[in-house]
C-alpha cells in the first residue's frame, strides 16, 4: 500500500509543479500587461514615453511609472530630479534609500526564485528590491553605458539605441529637460504590435554572475556623474534569449532577455499585448522587433 501511494505521489508531483508554474506564468503575463497599460497611460498624459534611465539623477522608467500602476503614495514620496544622494544625510537621501528598498509586486515575476531583497551591499546600499522586467533600449545596443567615441567603430550604448526607452543626460544642461528627448509612440514606425516595449529578465545571484543584477527603483549608479550600468532596468535585443552563463560573456547576459520559464521569455509589445518569445527566435526577427523605426514588420506567428 505504501509503495502504491509513493508511486501515485511520484506521478502527481510533476503535474502539480507544472500547474503551479502555469499559474506563475499567467501572473507574469499580467504584470507585463499592467506595465504596458501604465506606459500607455503615461504616454497619454505626457504625450511621450518615460525615459528609460535618467543619468545623473538616479531614477528610471520604473520610478516614473509608479502613479500609473497604483503606486501614487510611493511616487509622492519620491525625490524628483537631482535632489538627494544616498551617501548624504538628508531627507531626500532617506527617501531614496526607502525607494531602493521598496518591493513592487508588479515588477517581480513570481517564477523568480529567492528573496524580494538582496541582503548584501550593492552600490552603497543594502536591502535593494529586485526587478524582473527591463525596458527595450534597442537591438543595436552592445554597451549598458554610453556609446564609445573616437576613431574606429562606435559601440552603441543605451543612450543611442534604436529601441523605445532611452537613457537621458540630466547633467550637461542643468535646469533644462533631460536630453535626448524621450520616444513617442508615433515614432515607432515599425508598428506598435511589432515592437517590444518591456521584457523579462533573470536576476542571477552576484556569486554566480557578479554583474547580472537588476534592481527595481532608485539606482545609485545612475546618480553618479552621467550615470552607468543602465542594464539594471534596460535590455538589448542584440543578444539571444535565455543565454547560458557558461557559454557567453557576462556582459551579454546582463543585457539580454531571459526568464525562469522553460523555452523562452515574455515580452510586452508597444500595443500592450504580451508575446512569448522563444529561445529559438531567429536573430533577424529579434533585431527587427527590438528596433522602433527600421520599418521591418513580421507576422507575430514568427515570434
Amino acid at each position: 500500500m505504501i509503495a502504491i501511494i509513493g508511486i501515485l505521489v511520484g506521478l502527481l508531483l510533476p503535474a502539480v509543479q507544472a500547474a503551479r508554474e502555469a499559474a506563475r506564468r499567467t501572473q507574469c503575463q499580467n504584470h507585463l500587461h499592467q506595465i504596458a497599460l501604465g506606459m500607455h497611460n503615461y504616454e497619454s498624459t505626457y504625450r511621450t514615453l518615460p525615459w528609460g534611465a535618467k543619468g545623473g539623477w538616479g531614477q528610471s522608467w520604473t520610478t516614473d511609472l509608479l502613479p500609473f500602476i497604483e503606486q501614487t503614495a510611493l511616487w509622492d514620496r519620491t525625490p524628483q530630479g537631482e535632489e538627494g544622494w544616498v551617501t548624504s544625510n538628508t531627507p531626500e537621501s532617506d527617501r531614496l534609500r526607502e525607494l531602493a528598498r521598496t518591493a513592487i509586486p508588479t515588477y517581480r515575476c513570481p517564477s523568480q526564485p529567492g528573496p524580494e531583497h538582496f541582503a548584501e551591499e550593492i552600490d552603497r546600499l543594502t536591502g535593494r528590491a529586485l526587478n524582473s522586467y527591463l525596458g527595450n533600449a534597442g537591438s543595436d545596443v552592445v554597451r549598458d553605458n554610453y556609446s564609445t567615441t573616437g576613431p574606429g567603430p562606435i559601440d552603441i550604448g543605451m543612450e543611442a539605441g534604436n529601441g523605445v526607452l532611452r537613457v537621458a543626460d540630466c547633467v550637461t544642461n542643468p535646469g533644462s529637460p533631460p536630453w535626448p528627448p524621450s520616444i513617442k509612440f508615433s515614432a515607432v514606425f515599425d508598428g506598435l504590435s511589432h515592437t517590444v516595449l518591456v521584457s523579462e529578465t533573470r536576476y542571477i545571484d552576484i556569486h554566480a554572475c557578479g554583474i547580472c543584477d537588476h534592481f527595481s527603483l532608485y539606482h545609485p549608479d545612475f546618480d553618479v556623474a552621467f550615470g552607468s550600468d543602465f542594464s539594471e532596468v534596460l535590455m538589448s535585443m542584440q543578444y539571444g534569449i535565455n543565454l547560458d552563463l557558461d557559454l557567453v560573456p557576462k556582459a551579454q547576459i546582463e543585457m539580454s532577455i531571459s526568464s525562469f520559464h522553460s523555452g523562452g521569455a515574455h515580452a510586452a509589445m508597444c500595443d500592450g499585448s504580451v508575446q512569448f518569445l522563444t529561445e529559438s527566435l531567429d536573430a533577424t526577427i529579434r533585431h527587427a522587433i527590438g528596433s522602433r523605426g527600421d520599418r521591418e514588420v513580421y507576422d507575430q506567428s514568427a515570434f
